[in-house]
């Protein structure tokens, strides 16, 4: 049998250093890249904040989140001179879900101000039966940004979620009354802040909540509330973006990625939203919706398969698009994934960080070339 040589040692380290680097990007970290993009060429203001109306805190934190799941320092998003990360800095509100997106980004990104004071506003907005807002939306995203931030979370938080369940389809509702209806945006959130407090992923109101999650997947996406005695056509059933990001963070969240049920699903919630992205004009990259900031923001992060209960910015830094001048500005191909997500299994905030098998396979591929290189003079004493 021939032995290695030193030149098809190297061709393998080359080789599998180069799938290393390749399985670290997501397929559709274009996809991403291009709604960066669109975020911070068209949307940022002068003062650095994302949007100019509506609730500009909620969706710079946002921004703020996906550009953690590139790896990217909210100051690296700049108009002049002033960055997103200078803006959130100086943010202040009042509502306990914006504040839990504020301390979520504050959590994710190291220059975008104290996390300090955003907690202690949301454990002094938390009521003696274990809810922190007038609302389900708001509650799990207190509870995201606390654990993001590594603050425990009591029994009685847990408990008020679960006994908001709705007994009958197994979602949850905005609002606490269960007077809208349950609704997949709300659920995935709630699925999500649960995981995070610590409930397991067989717990029968996760798996409960996802049988639900499972009725809103329609049309090959995740709808908002789906009406099965509608026809397929009836906006009812019809996927949009909010729905798909949400639907997609909190498979991840539960790490159903690998699921025979979910997998499929996932791939397909990320083929619909990235057949959303708008592919040229003015607002190349944004998300069609009824509202293009809002399905926009969180688009970034549901690329590049990363769930609300992760904290931190990620590992591997996707570059961020320069903006486009007029001179130059053509129309975007965009892509139709056909390819399984390379996914990974996400990390709990509370937990640390998922296991990474590239320092693995890099010292694997180390070995391989030193050994080879160690192995020549024996060759050479033989032939001798």
């Amino acid at each position: 049998m021939k032995r290695l040589t030193s030149a098809s040692v190297l061709a393998i380290v080359g080789l599998l250093l180069a799938s290393i680097a390749a399985s670290a990007q997501s397929p559709l970290t274009s996809n991403a890249q291009r709604a960066l993009q669109w975020l911070q060429c068209t949307q940022q203001q002068p003062n650095g904040q994302i949007g100019s109306g509506g609730n500009p805190i909620a969706r710079s934190a946002e921004v703020a989140f996906s550009l953690a799941a590139a790896g990217q320092d909210a100051s690296a998003m700049k108009t002049g001179t002033v960055s997103l990360a200078d803006y959130l800095k100086t943010a202040v509100s009042t509502d306990v879900g914006t504040n839990g997106e504020l301390l979520l980004a504050r959590a994710s990104q190291p220059n975008s101000g104290p996390t300090t004071t955003v907690i202690a506003q949301l454990q002094a907005a938390k009521g003696s039966n274990g809810e922190y807002g007038a609302d389900l939306f708001s509650d799990a995203l207190a509870i995201l940004g606390l654990r993001a931030a590594g603050q425990m979370v009591g029994d009685d938080v847990v408990a008020f979620l679960e006994g908001k369940q709705n007994p009958t389809d197994h979602g949850w509702s905005f609002d606490n009354a269960g007077q809208f209806g349950s609704d997949s945006n709300t659920t995935a959130l709630v699925l999500q802040a649960l995981i995070a407090a610590g409930v397991k992923t067989n717990d029968v109101h996760v798996s409960n909540g996802f049988q639900f999650m499972a009725s809103q997947f329609v049309g090959g996406g995740f709808t908002s509330q789906a009406d099965p005695a509608k026809p397929a056509s009836d906006p009812s059933n019809t996927p949009d973006a909010n729905s798909d990001e949400l639907g997609i963070e909190s498979i991840l969240g539960a790490a159903l990625q690998t699921d025979q049920n979910w997998a499929p699903r996932l791939q397909a919630a990320e083929n619909d939203l990235a057949g959303r992205q708008i592919g040229s004009g003015a607002d190349a990259g944004a998300l069609a919706g009824f509202s293009k900031l809002f399905a926009t923001t969180f688009a970034p992060a549901a690329f590049l398969l990363r769930p609300l209960t992760v904290s931190g910015l990620a590992g591997t830094k996707v570059t961020l698009l320069a903006c486009p001048t007029a001179a130059t500005t053509s129309p975007t191909p965009q892509p139709t994934p056909t390819a399984s997500p390379a996914v990974t299994t996400p990390r709990l905030a509370q937990t640390g960080a998922a296991a990474d098998l590239r320092p693995t396979l890099a010292g694997l591929a180390l070995l391989l070339l030193g050994t080879g290189i160690l192995m020549r003079p024996r060759r050479r004493a033989r032939r001798s």
